[in-house]
């Protein structure tokens, strides 16, 4: 006789963890503990490690907690947050508080069975923190381009601030190469034949490069360019019902911004470096459609070139044409 899989649900917080878990006729039990060890141990006792354990991704906080039970052996699903939250909304729940999303992350996962999570290659954690750093840097960067601007504006301009920022800056700006040439090496020790081949296309640059290895996970869940592209939030949608709903369609952004955001700039240089970018651009121009409508279209043929030189381990070609049937 097989035995059934109880399951546990987890809503994670900073400090602490809820855990509402079901035992053997069904019923539910709540917990609250720490967001430590000591707290992982709790869980335990009351549960033991045979349990099917269900938690949102939230931010960085439930990363120590997966890595715990993932060095155990347990099973252990990651789920977007967003599935959490429509399915609360289906069952019309007005109220909001962590016991009682514990208890919902309990239900879904009896329910739906979410598939377990696969814990991403180490390069993929070192190369995200890299990344954001660089991120982060580069704004702190802008934000005392502006300042230095703003301030050299000023009749009476204070030396010593300028001074200040400047070297701030210009240390800032130090760390980012460093950190850059750091992420390009381990990029190409972790994944050489992707990068290799995403960064010969014409328009994505090596932070383009990166961005879209490290957020897809070195694209190991991206089996069609659909995907890709719904990751990026790209995906056209409409609204529009009967006769009196005609909405405009757009896209639906519910992705990745960081790579939305990325791919515009790579798009505005594609649109007169990649040949098979200019074609679409320019004919999306002469039928009528906005400058901002073109480089959309250019940012999904962008992810559809990426998508095809990862699929076939090749570098791009320009020139390329398909067999004809």
């Amino acid at each position: 006789m097989e035995t059934k899989m109880l399951c546990c649900g987890i809503d994670v917080s900073h400090l602490t963890l809820d855990v509402t878990y079901q035992n053997n006729q069904g019923d539910l039990f709540h917990l609250h503990v720490g967001n430590n060890i000591a707290g992982f141990k709790k869980i335990f006792e009351h549960t033991g490690i045979n349990y099917h354990f269900v938690m949102e991704a939230t931010g960085v906080y439930y990363i120590r907690l997966a890595f715990h039970l993932h060095s155990l052996g347990c099973r252990l699903s990651v789920v977007n947050a967003m599935s959490i939250k429509r399915y609360i909304q289906m069952h019309l729940e007005r109220n909001k508080n962590d016991k009682k999303d514990s208890r919902w992350i309990c239900k879904y996962a009896i329910e739906q069975r979410p598939q377990y999570w696969k814990m991403p290659d180490s390069a993929y954690f070192e190369s995200k923190q890299m990344y954001n750093t660089i991120r982060e840097y580069s704004e702190q960067v802008k934000r005392f381009n502006n300042q230095l601007h703003s301030l050299r504006l000023l009749p009476v301009p204070s030396k010593e601030t300028i001074r200040s920022i400047e070297k701030i800056k210009a240390g800032l700006e130090k760390e980012i190469v460093l950190l850059e040439k750091k992420l390009e090496e381990l990029l190409k020790l972790w994944q050489p034949d992707q990068y290799k081949s995403i960064n010969s296309i014409k328009g994505l640059g090596k932070r383009a490069t990166a961005l879209l290895i490290i957020f897809t996970q070195a694209f190991k869940n991206t089996h069609t360019h659909r995907q890709l592209i719904s990751f990026a939030g790209l995906s056209p949608t409409e609204y529009s019902s009967g006769s009196s709903i005609k909405g405009n369609n757009r896209i639906y952004k519910k992705g990745g911004k960081a790579i939305r955001d990325v791919l515009y700039m790579c798009a505005m240089n594609a649109k007169q470096t990649n040949v098979a970018c200019k074609q679409l651009f320019d004919r999306l121009k002469a039928n009528g459609k906005t400058g901002k409508q073109a480089l959309i279209a250019v940012m999904n043929k962008l992810l559809k070139q990426v998508f095809a030189v990862v699929k076939n381990n090749s570098l791009y070609q320009p020139n390329y044409c398909s067999a004809k049937p």
